[in-house]
């Protein structure tokens, strides 16, 4: 049994989520104490993992009891609901001794992994996958996202949320959605699925997600409902639930979810598009209201092509829909799919064209490859000070995470999205936010012309014709990294890579590219941001050696925090 004080402020909640690694006994498994006064208490954890919260009604030092031996708490933190937009939440860990991390601890203790991004958000424990909830109040950015606090695989999905000042420096804040039913115990997945913000005509900020109802089986024969949460204060827990849509359209089964709402100016009504297949075939849904509640579904705004049911995709995932410029733009996920000359799979598309009447006609039917390098999905976007950024989630289920880390899932640099000059390709580049928060320190070749990188994120510039030029990284002379340009062709190659899957883009200028590359995260933009390749690696993440051969102007530098 472990003992130890703690100095809470009177309104203080204390949120974790915890499992027994025993058989119970006799004693309490877990209690919070002042003085000989028991304020509140777990007499015995489940098997099973379940979120306990505890909210403090007094003002003073209180004393937390438990069995480090016999109970595990996978994700714990408490917070003043006062306080915790400015401070965020403290992290606590219920080991041999409680330990109490706040914001700044919080960032020396990621600091110290070496196995984590610098410069890319993550979760600090847990599991994370798609971006949600993008939106922007006052001076402040909301990122929620697809959240598992039982471990660190993919399980019964949750809310996290964090907020920044710079869409780079990130607090962490308490779980902002919770399954509506404990599905670990049921031994069932779900939960509260992907969705988005939404400003509505008054001000307000609500949040339309899925909820997917108890499952038994990942990929048939389960249930997906959208549910609208409104949130509280400072957007730190969602004070109203409601189911808005239940019924699926015919020809639609289980694959139901990922809603984007907007407001139509010339419908004067509700929009919202949601991910689903028809019939099997991948397609985008469109539903219209004249309230936010009540939903009709007016059709399909998009529908694959045979090809892609062919080749394995059996859902659009996250779609996401805006208007661009005097363009509307439709990016989405084929959830399954294995482009079949390459072997990629679940590769982001979009398409550009007109919306008019409820209908999206594209200027060409043929579909942009918005990511080329296949750890970009479920990308998000959102309009916010004239800017439409978008953030996106750094994964493919073809790697995974090493063992034994505390956490899994990063999510890109923000990103900014624009069209070309022709308007027939979207650009993406790197918000300014992350060249003004993250120092670029200029790193000089050596006298054989290539670089020794001192560890950490660096940032590779490359202006002029890039044909023919060949970046290389290494780690004690093994590859890290590997790109390259050849007849107007870009490839990029990991060390983990065994060549059965080729990540390659075809080039139009071919006059510029920025490479950033951070502890295994390598995201290229080239073309003015025309073509982008983004991939997630877990070896040899930290290169001491680039050589580059180009006969385009070469800058490297050293990229860290201000």
């Amino acid at each position: 049994m472990r003992r130890q004080k703690m100095r809470l402020a009177f309104g203080t909640r204390v949120e974790f989520w915890a499992t027994s690694k025993e058989p119970s006994s006799d004693e309490f498994a877990f209690r919070i104490l002042q003085g000989d006064q028991l304020l509140w208490g777990v007499k015995r954890f489940s098997e099973f993992s379940e979120f306990y919260s505890y909210h403090h009604r007094e003002a003073g030092e209180v004393e937390f009891e438990w069995h480090e031996g016999r109970t595990e708490f996978t994700w714990a933190y408490a917070y003043d609901p006062r306080s915790v937009s400015k401070t965020g939440i403290t992290v606590l860990e219920f080991g041999e001794q409680l330990v109490e991390r706040t914001g700044p601890e919080i960032d020396s203790w990621c600091a110290a992994d070496p196995q984590r991004p610098r410069l890319h958000f993550s979760p600090v424990k847990g599991w994370m996958n798609d971006p949600n909830g993008l939106c922007k109040i006052g001076d402040v950015w909301h990122l929620f996202y697809q959240f598992h606090p039982g471990g660190t695989d993919w399980g019964p999905m949750h809310w996290g949320h964090a907020t920044s000042h710079d869409l780079c420096a990130w607090l962490h804040m308490p779980v902002f959605l919770r399954p509506e039913q404990n599905l670990a115990r049921l031994g069932a997945t779900g939960g509260a699925f992907s969705g988005s913000a939404f400003r509505d005509r008054d001000g307000k900020i609500k949040f339309y997600y899925t909820e997917r109802l108890p499952a038994y089986d990942l990929f048939a024969d389960y249930r997906e409902v959208q549910k609208i949460a409104e949130p509280g204060r400072d957007l730190i827990n969602a004070e109203r639930i409601a189911t808005v849509l239940e019924i699926r359209p015919e020809g639609v089964q289980h694959d139901f979810r990922d809603p984007k709402v907007w407001w139509d100016d010339a419908a004067n009504a509700y929009r919202m598009i949601l991910g689903a297949s028809i019939y099997d075939d991948p397609a985008v849904l469109l539903y219209g209201s004249d309230d936010g509640l009540e939903w009709q579904y007016l059709g399909l705004l998009y529908r694959a092509s045979v090809n892609f049911r062919e080749e394995g995709a059996r859902a659009v995932e996250c779609p996401d829909f805006f208007r661009l410029e005097d363009k509307w733009v439709l990016v989405m996920g084929f959830v399954g799919h294995i482009e079949p000359t390459t072997r990629r799979h679940n590769l982001l598309y979009a398409l550009i064209g007109e919306f008019i009447d409820d209908r999206f006609v594209p200027d060409t039917p043929e579909l942009q490859l918005v990511d080329f390098g296949t750890d970009y999905y479920a990308m998000q976007s959102f309009e916010a000070e004239g800017r439409q950024i978008a953030f996106a989630w750094l994964f493919n289920w073809e790697y995974r995470k090493p063992d034994g880390s505390a956490y899994s899932g990063e999510m890109s640099l923000p990103r900014v999205l624009t069209l070309s000059e022709d308007k027939k390709k979207i650009c993406m580049l790197p918000a300014i936010e992350v060249d003004e928060h993250y120092v670029a320190i200029p790193l000089a070749a050596d006298q054989i012309g290539g670089y020794s990188l001192p560890g950490g994120p660096i940032e590779i510039r490359l202006s002029g014709s890039l044909q023919g030029s060949r970046l290389v990284a290494t780690v004690g002379g093994e590859l890290a990294f590997e790109v390259g340009v050849a007849d107007g062709i870009l490839s990029i190659r990991l060390a983990q890579d065994d060549g059965s899957i080729q990540y390659v883009a075809e080039l139009g200028g071919g006059k510029d590219l920025r490479l950033f590359h951070d502890r295994g995260i390598v995201e290229i933009f080239a073309d003015g941001g025309a073509v982008c390749g983004t991939r997630r690696g877990y070896v040899n993440i930290d290169p001491d050696r680039l050589e580059i051969s180009s006969s385009a102007r070469v800058e490297v530098f050293e990229r860290h925090p201000e």
